[in-house]
C-alpha cells in the first residue's frame, strides 16, 4: 500500500513539475513571440532603425517631456538617379550605409527611417542648436561615402530640414514642419533649412504633386526634340507602350 502511494505521489509531483515547466515554457515562448512582433512592427528590416510607426511611439514619448524638442527630416539628393544608374540593391545598400554611419558616429541621436529615403532625427535642443546637429549629420554622411563591390566610392549627400516644436502642439504637425523645411534645404546651399513661418502650415497637408527631390544636383534638361506623330492611324502595341512608359518616366521624374 505504501508503494502504492509513494509511487502516486511521485506520479503526481512529476505531473505538476511539467505542467509548471509547460507553462513557464508558454509563458517564454508567448514573450518571444510578443518581442518579435514588436520588431516587426517598430524596426525597419533594411536599416534596423526605428521604423515610421516606432519613431511615433519614440517621438511621442519626447513629445510628453518638458525639456526643449526639434525634428530634423532628411532625405538623400539625387536618390532616384542613384537606383536608376546603379539599381535597386545599390541604393539599398546605401541606406543600410547612412544607417551604420549614425549608429557608430552619433549612438546617443534618434534617428529613424520613415519611408523609402527619409529620415527623421531628434535632438532635445533648440532650433539654432538642433540646426547645427543637422549640419553635422549631413557632414558625417558626405564624409563617408559608400563604396561599391568594384572599389568605387558614391559620396552620398542629404538634405535636412530642422523645425522646433514651439511653433506646434501637435507632433504629427511638427514632423510636416520640418518636412517642408527640408523641401526649402533643397535649394539652401548649406543643405540645411529651418522651418519658415510664412508657409503658414497649421494643419497637416497633402505634400505638392510637383515636388523638388530631385532639385540638388540636378543636371540641365535635354533639349526637346521636334514632335513626333505616327505616320499613319495604325499604331503597334510597343509603341504605344514606349509612349506609356515614357510618360510614367516623366511621373516618377517629378515625384
Amino acid at each position: 500500500m505504501s508503494n502504492i502511494l509513494t509511487t502516486l505521489t511521485l506520479a503526481t509531483l512529476a505531473a505538476g513539475t511539467a505542467l509548471i515547466i509547460c507553462r513557464l515554457t508558454g509563458s517564454r515562448l508567448r514573450r518571444r513571440l510578443l518581442a518579435r512582433l514588436w520588431h516587426a512592427v517598430h524596426v525597419d528590416a533594411l536599416t534596423g532603425l526605428p521604423n515610421r510607426a516606432g519613431a511615433l511611439d519614440e517621438l511621442g514619448r519626447r513629445y510628453a517631456d518638458h525639456r526643449p524638442l526639434s525634428l530634423g527630416f532628411a532625405d538623400l539628393d539625387q536618390f532616384k538617379a542613384l537606383n536608376d544608374t546603379h539599381g535597386h540593391e545599390v541604393g539599398d545598400r546605401a541606406l543600410q550605409h547612412i544607417a551604420l554611419v549614425l549608429r557608430t558616429h552619433l549612438p546617443d541621436m534618434f534617428a529613424a527611417r520613415i519611408h523609402g529615403d527619409e529620415f527623421v532625427f531628434a535632438w532635445h535642443a533648440l532650433l539654432t542648436d538642433a540646426l547645427a546637429h543637422a549640419w553635422h549629420v549631413r557632414h558625417l554622411v558626405s564624409a563617408h561615402p559608400l563604396r561599391l563591390p568594384g572599389g568605387d566610392l558614391i559620396e552620398l549627400r542629404m538634405s535636412v530640414g530642422v523645425a522646433e516644436r514651439s511653433l506646434t502642439g501637435d507632433l504629427r504637425l511638427l514632423m510636416h514642419h520640418a518636412d517642408l523645411a527640408m523641401h526649402d534645404a533643397k535649394t539652401s546651399d548649406s543643405g540645411c533649412a529651418p522651418y519658415n513661418p510664412h508657409h503658414h502650415a497649421t494643419a497637416v497637408a497633402p505634400r505638392p504633386a510637383l515636388r523638388v527631390r530631385e532639385r540638388r544636383h540636378t543636371a540641365p534638361p535635354a533639349p526637346a526634340g521636334p514632335p513626333v506623330t505616327p505616320a499613319d492611324d495604325t499604331e503597334t502595341d510597343s509603341r504605344r507602350a514606349g509612349r506609356a512608359g515614357s510618360a510614367a518616366g516623366a511621373t516618377d521624374q517629378r515625384g
